[in-house]
Order: C-alpha cells, then structure tokens, then sequence
C-alpha cells in the first residue's frame, strides 16, 4: 500500500495534460520495482477505485449547482465564499470556481497507466487482464463523458506520462472536438462491455465500477449524443437497450422505503448500482464539500424544525441525526420555494426524506429548507455528525427513469417506469387510491384546482401532459442532491428555463491559470479569448 500511495502521489505532483509542465515528480510511476506480480496489480485497480471518490465534490459542482436548487444567500448569514457564482451563472475565466479540468486528468492518466501495463503483463491470466481492463475502460469514459458535458471540447489523452520521459509535444495542444470526444468514450464503453463478457456480478461490492455501471453509462451517454450531438432515434434506442439490460440482468431493485436507500447502515443495498464511497480517516461526503450544505450548530437557536404534527421543535429534539447534531457552514443556500413548490404534496415521501423545513425562533415564520437526504453517523468520542454517507452515482431509481426518458424520446408511452417510481415515493396505498398523483394525471391543467395553483408560475416542475416534463419532474423530486439537474436541465433544453444561465454560457470556462500553461488551448465559447 505504501508503493501505492507513492505511485497516487507522483500521479498528483506530475503534470496532469495542463497543469504546470516542469514539476519532477517524487517518484516516477514506472517504478522498476512496481507491475511485477498479480498483487501488485489488484492493490493499484483499488487505488484507482479510491481516486475515484477525489472527484466527488466536482460531481456535484458540475452536475448540480447551477442549477436552481440553490439561490441567493443562506438564510443563517454564512458567506458564500465565491460560490454563489454557481447558481447565479456569473462563471468567467477569472473566476471559474474549478480550475485545472476538476483534477480529471490526474485519474485518466492512472487509467492509462492501468491499461498499458496489464496489456503488457505476462504474469496475469486472460480472464485477469479482462477483469481489470473492463472496470479501466469503463471508468475512463466515465471521466470523458464529465469533462464532455462540462467544457465540450477537451483533449483526449490515452498514453501515460512518466517521470522525465513526459512528450510534451502531445500534452500540450489543442482540444479534440467534441464529436470526437463522444467517440472515444464510445469505444471505451464499448471496450468495457466486452471485457465483462455480460458478467453482471458486483463482485467487489457496488463502490467498485461494474458491468451494470458501464451500461447505465451507456444510457446517459447516448441519450446525450441523440439529443444533443444529432445522434437522433438510433441513439435512444441504443440508451434504451442499456437501461434494460441493467434492468433484466443486473442484481437491483427498488427499495420499498425511499429514506432506506441513503441510511448510513444500509450502504450497498440493492438500489445502489455505484457509489463514491467514504468512511473514517479517508473521504468524507462529496469530498469533504458536503458540509457546506449544513447549518452550523451554534445558529441553530435562532430556528425551529417542524415535527410531524406540525409543531416547532428544537434542533436538539430531531430524531435525525444530521439536524440534532449536524454542524458546517452552510454556504451552499436552497432555493426557500422548493419545500412548497417542489412536491405536489406532503404524501410524496421524498419530501421529508430529502429536506428539512426551518422557521424563525422568534415568530414561526418560514425562513428556508436544508438538505436532510443524508444523516452521517456519530464517531465514538465525537459530538457531531460526520458525514460518511456513500455517494451515489447510478441507482435502480435512475435506470427505471433513464427507460422513461429513451420511450419519451422514441414517442413510447413511460407510464409504467414513472409510476413505478411514483408507487415507491406515495407508498402502494395512497399511490393506489389516489390517481391524480400517478401519470399522466398530476397535471398543470385541467386536473383539480390545487394542482392548478401548484403549477401555476411554478420554478421548478411541469405537469404531466408533457412527458419530458414529467420525468425532468420525477428526476428532480428523486435525485436532489444527486448531481444529477444541470445535467437534466442542459439535456432536454431546458437550462434557461429552470437556471439563472444564459443560453451562450451553458459550458464552464477554462480557468485562466490552466490556459496559461496551454497556449493551444481555445477558450470556452461565450467567455472570450
């Protein structure tokens, strides 16, 4: 593990494709002492399993917080430190937010280290090589398809740099286009498809990169490339195909209860097809960003929590661990409508299960929601939570939905994959007895004069008579701090509508410091030179 970590550390300290080019690193990773034996190899696929929880917080950042989850400034007066440039979409190359592509490179290039050296390696069986080859493959278009959605263009790098002998003829040079982006990482699902070999076993459990997760990247991918890149009908029937095949194969399923899928003691339960995952003395949620979205404890005497009668109760008194003993510095402020405007009504269970509503001590007025989708656990000796709660990335929820969304697109009827995720969010009873909640019926008009008034100048849901609506509706409901809705909004056109974002800024900037290391590096369209 200590030789691990060296190869990890000479990764972090190397160049990274547009990072700084003279920086010798601690200890090359070509190691003469390293890829020698089987074991070797298995500590280092671990190894990039863990960097993969590096990239947790750019996860979120990219994929969620320019949209309008999150708004204006936290109502217990924390500063957003910068941040607030996010959701109000004031993103510049001067001030980018993520600079150095999130850190991406640094992970690719390890995957193409891992590449070159269990194709090289004659100690390993086929069937190793295979095993390791397939996770490789798939996690690296993982990363090109974020870079992909976040800047477009990107340089697509498949060697390795070592030590002193570092091309930097190759590194440093201009972007790949975007098309040709896409088509890398459609090879390497594709590479990764065959070196499972249809294996759908999590056989090192659901926090490693599987079969099923290759293929519900490959639903994303190609609704992304029919959608936006002209793709057209061809690629939603192949996204389509994906999202059943993890349906029909892999060892998934919904859970009955909502909140069960985040609880801190029912890690890699069936609805988890992958997740980023953390515990003590290693990563904590989001990459450590998570407490940013938590109030700080020595605020809470000023608000009051609603209990399920209704009545104020103190902090303290929270059956939920995260609110009695929760502590950050909430920097991340939600959107005060969402407690009102996001869930047609308080049956819908992922209401509670994901936010917390917060009144003034004072008079008992409504002053905002926070997150309470994840609850962390208590260390022995500690006296706040701390967040060690898996992050998801797919599960069984999205699959059912991604199905909707390639129907939708193919103008198939989605009833059946959105009521399944409507049953498990109502509870079979209510869902059952109550009609208007199952689709197509909750809709902006015609349907009951409370759904009228509910959609009525709504910010962030439509009714049901459009089917994209419904599931954009069902997927912001079921994946809120996810990092799933800038992504969502940008899919279906439809950022302008529910962000603050102009339509000529809908990619991030490179930040000026990586620009100035790459001088063939052309800037994000919509943000100068």
């Amino acid at each position: 593990m200590k030789k691990l970590l060296s190869y990890i550390t000479a990764a972090a300290l190397s160049l990274s494709l547009t990072g700084c080019m003279d920086i010798e690193p601690v200890s090359t990773i070509t190691d003469a002492n390293y890829w020698k034996n089987p074991d070797q190899v298995q500590a280092f696929n671990q190894g990039l399993s863990s960097w993969m929880r590096s990239y947790a917080d750019k996860y979120i950042v990219w994929g969620e917080m320019r949209s309008n989850i999150y708004s204006g400034t936290s109502f217990s007066g924390e500063a957003p430190q910068g941040y607030d440039r996010l959701w109000n979409n004031t993103l510049e190359k001067s001030s980018a937010v993520v600079g150095n592509y999130g850190g991406l490179y640094t992970g690719i290039n390890q995957i193409n280290l891992m590449i070159d050296k269990v194709n090289e390696a004659g100690y390993l069986t086929d069937a190793e090589k295979t095993n390791y080859l397939a996770g490789a493959y798939g996690m690296r278009a993982f990363l090109y398809f974020q870079l992909l959605r976040t800047y477009g263009d990107v340089i697509v790098y498949l060697q390795h740099t070592e030590g002193k002998t570092i091309d930097l003829g190759k590194v440093a040079r201009k972007q790949d286009a975007a098309a040709d982006v896409m088509k890398q990482i459609k090879a390497d699902i594709s590479a990764s498809e065959t070196a499972y070999n249809n294996n759908y076993k999590f056989t090192n459990g659901r926090t490693y990169w599987s079969l099923a997760a290759t293929k519900m990247l490959k639903g994303e991918v190609y609704l992304w490339s029919g959608k936006q890149m002209g793709g057209g009908a061809a690629d939603y029937q192949t996204a389509l195909t994906a999202y059943q095949e993890v349906q029909n194969n892999a060892d998934v399923s919904l859970l009955d209860n909502f909140e069960d899928v985040f609880a801190y003691d029912n890690k890699e339960n069936k609805e988890i097809i992958y997740a980023l995952h953390n515990r003590e003395n290693e990563t904590s949620l989001w990459g450590g960003l998570y407490t940013s979205l938590v109030m700080n404890k020595q605020n809470v005497g000023a608000y009051r929590l609603h209990n399920d009668a209704g009545q104020a109760i103190q902090f303290s008194e929270s059956p939920n661990l995260n609110l009695r003993l929760g502590s950050g510095v909430m920097r991340f402020p939600l959107d005060k409508r969402l407690w009102t405007k996001l869930y047609t009504n308080d049956n819908d269970k992922r209401k509670k299960a994901s936010l917390a509503d917060v009144y003034q001590a004072s008079d008992g007025s409504y002053v905002g929601n926070i997150c309470n989708k994840f609850h962390g656990t208590l260390i022995a000796g500690s006296s706040a939570t701390s967040w060690y709660d898996d992050q998801p990335i797919y599960r069984y929820a999205e699959c059912l939905l991604g199905i909707a969304e390639a129907k939708a697109f193919l103008g198939q009827d989605p009833s059946t994959e959105i009521n399944q995720v409507r049953r498990r969010a109502y509870g079979a009873t209510y869902f059952n007895a109550h009609t208007e909640v199952q689709y197509p019926n909750d809709v902006s008009t015609g349907g009951s004069s409370a759904l009228t008034n509910f959609y009525t100048d709504n910010p962030f849901v439509g009714g049901d008579e459009d089917p994209i609506e419904a599931i954009l509706k069902e997927r912001m409901r079921e994946f809120l701090f996810e990092g799933k809705r800038w992504h969502d909004i940008r899919l279906v056109d439809k950022a302008t509508k529910y962000s603050t974002a102009s339509a000529d800024r809908l990619l991030w900037p490179i930040d000026e410091t990586t620009k100035s290391t790459n001088a063939e590096l052309k800037q994000t369209p919509g943000y100068g030179d």
